[in-house]
């Protein structure tokens, strides 16, 4: 598993160390889902973080009573982010499987046991998640941009949405223990 996850993930791999994606993967289950599966679903309860290996999934929201693509993903990309990051427990979108899919699944739980363990691990998962969403917002700008100028923007899976607050906010919690933030 450590080979595949070094594949998919290569920078995540390279940043923790051998020692420390031994300890990432070893709270995680693997879980292999077949097409046309939902993941995740829309305004219901996400326990967990999904790390793509293998295939592709779609992510939707109903708008009008019909289901409007936000995008399209795939191996090397995350699912959950948002509600474990956030402490929010609900879904913003539906997430349907396109292709067989094999995915690594880690329990909020258990991401808050390595966050709160473990530094080397908080440090780069959460340096991530944080250039991820922040790459979010900047196509988010450039779509309203777009939009303005009466250009059709490329359709973009933007999850910059306005969670309501719920659990603990992993984010404010680790750069709250990090000296000179």
């Amino acid at each position: 598993m450590n080979e595949e996850f070094e594949k998919k993930f290569p920078l995540w791999a390279a940043a923790l160390g051998q020692a420390n994606v031994h300890s990432l993967l070893a709270a995680t289950s693997k879980l292999e889902l077949p097409a046309n599966r939902v993941i995740i679903r829309d305004r219901m309860p996400v326990d967990s973080l999904y790390l793509i290996l293998e295939g592709e999934v779609s992510i939707t929201v109903e708008e009008n009573g019909r289901a409007v693509t936000l995008g399209v993903i795939g191996p090397g990309q995350v699912l959950g982010e948002v509600s474990v990051l956030s402490g929010e427990q609900q879904a913003s979108s539906t997430v349907t499987s396109l292709s067989p899919v094999r995915m690594l699944r880690l329990r909020h739980q258990a991401f808050e046991d390595l966050i709160a363990s473990n530094y080397a691990i908080a440090s780069v998962l959460l340096q991530h998640f944080v250039s991820m969403l922040a790459d979010r917002l900047r196509a988010s700008v450039q779509s309203f941009s777009d939009l303005k100028e009466g250009r059709t923007p490329p359709p973009r899976f933007d999850p910059a949405e306005t969670l309501p607050p719920g659990g603990k906010n992993w984010i404010k919690s680790f750069f709250g223990r990090v000296p000179g933030t």
